[in-house]
């Protein structure tokens, strides 16, 4: 891989090392360093805005929703907070001195922003709603839509706004306390029966403390499945990315192998294909611990946001937008290149002949993926929608199937795909 490639894989210059420097440097222009648990969403008028946690890694000081917007979903420039500092309502109830993992859609002519206050470790939580006519604001906070206490079975963080099949609302949350669980939404985007913590969908008893969190959800009509992201493990070093699907919002949710999303009680390993976790790039640079994700659906096709931590700094992180499509049987993979905003081109069925960098994510490691290099043939095209946002593939990788789907710019030329169940990336060399 040249380094033009290595640098469309990592995709971001780092900033400078300095203390004081990289701080006025964050201050001045953080771009997506910094954002963590990023949500995004397009506003009526065509711009993109990208909503994330309270962090102190870069980004203006200050408390209330790190806001970020862009034209081209590449370059971010910093707007600012959406509230000065954690509303009233969720400080009192939490204790929270940030806030944590909000999620943004738009409503009868409103944005309704869904967002968490908490402590690390605690289940004394809430999400709360707030509304505006404009993503820059002004907000007005709503108050705390569920509420949490210690004693309680699940811990209400991590809100991600689902619409089902029939068009309505219902929200999907929790963490490793308990796992998740679904609340239904009224037309104001408030709880349906306020109280209750809704249906259970799906936890882990394989792992301390069984963390599975940073889930989203959505409908699709090809497949006639409600497709299911979340992350497992440990948000500061082995954060992975996996996926599962159902043909009803509240599950059973299963992977490719028919296994549950989680464990149970009885299981010995944990279900759910994982698409994306640490991966070491050839040039030997570690994108580290991908998590947290969210979706966006635009012209271009599906795109996948989430956070990673760099390998040699593990407390820097930012935001990473990575297209995201369906193989042919139905799966979603995330592209190992990051996006960059070229358009898609035509595939040349001779292109995959040459040598790839090849990574297989082994979703019962918890350490990177390293790169290897493979032969990569083009079986077949498929069929393939016309908002797929890649095209779908047939490939094979040293003579084994891989059902993908290929992404081709003028930059780079890519794959991610299933065999056997488990997720294979390529990016070709030049």
């Amino acid at each position: 891989m040249t380094d033009a490639q290595c640098a469309a894989v990592a995709a971001s210059a780092p900033a400078p090392t300095g203390a004081e420097e990289t701080s006025a440097w964050a201050r001045r222009n953080p771009g997506t360093w910094g954002a963590h648990d990023p949500a995004i969403i397009r506003s009526r008028e065509g711009r993109y805005y990208m909503f994330s946690t309270d962090t102190e890694v870069a980004g203006s000081p200050g408390v209330g929703v790190q806001v970020r917007r862009s034209d081209d979903l590449v370059h971010w420039q910093w707007v600012g907070h959406a509230f000065d500092g954690v509303p009233a309502s969720a400080q009192q109830w939490s204790g929270a001195q940030g806030i944590w993992a909000p999620d943004v859609v738009e409503r009868n002519g409103e944005y309704r922003m869904y967002y968490s206050a908490s402590t690390f470790g605690s289940r004394r939580s809430c999400i709360s709603l707030a509304v505006s006519e404009s993503l820059e604001g002004p907000w007005t906070d709503l108050g705390p839509v569920v509420r949490t206490r210690a004693e309680d079975p699940v811990n209400a963080i991590d809100a991600a706004i689902v619409r089902t099949r029939e068009g309505e609302d219902l929200m999907l949350y929790g963490s490793f306390f308990g796992g998740l669980r679904l609340i239904a939404l009224d037309e104001r985007g408030l709880p349906s029966r306020p109280g209750e913590l809704g249906v259970p969908v799906c936890r882990r008893t394989t792992a301390e403390n069984g963390p599975i969190e940073g889930s989203h959800m959505w409908y699709d009509a090809e497949t006639g499945r409600y497709l299911l992201i979340c992350s497992f493990d440990s948000l500061f070093d082995t954060y992975n990315i996996r996926v599962a699907r159902s043909e009803y919002p509240e599950g059973p949710f299963l992977d490719a192998a028919g296994r549950l999303l989680g464990s149970q009680d009885d299981d010995a390993v944990d279900g759910g294909i994982k698409i994306l976790g640490s991966l070491v790039l050839p040039s030997g640079q570690i994108l580290l611990a991908p998590g947290h994700s969210n979706h966006l659906f635009t012209a271009d096709g599906m795109l996948l946001v989430h956070h990673i931590r760099d390998g040699a700094q593990p407390r820097r992180h930012r935001a990473q937008v990575r297209r995201l499509a369906l193989t042919s049987g139905g799966w979603p993979v995330a592209s190992p290149v990051e996006y960059d905003a070229q358009p898609l081109l035509p595939l040349d069925p001779a292109e995959p002949e040459r040598r790839w960098w090849i990574w297989r994510l082994d979703a019962s490691s918890s350490g990177p993926a390293h790169p290897g290099q493979g032969q990569v043939r083009l079986v077949s095209p498929l069929p393939t929608p016309a908002d797929q946002g890649g095209m779908r593939a047939a490939l094979t990788v040293d003579g084994a199937g891989v059902d993908a789907v290929v992404w081709r710019t003028r930059s780079s030329t890519s794959f991610a795909g299933l065999a056997g169940g488990q997720v294979v990336l390529g990016v070709r060399e030049s």
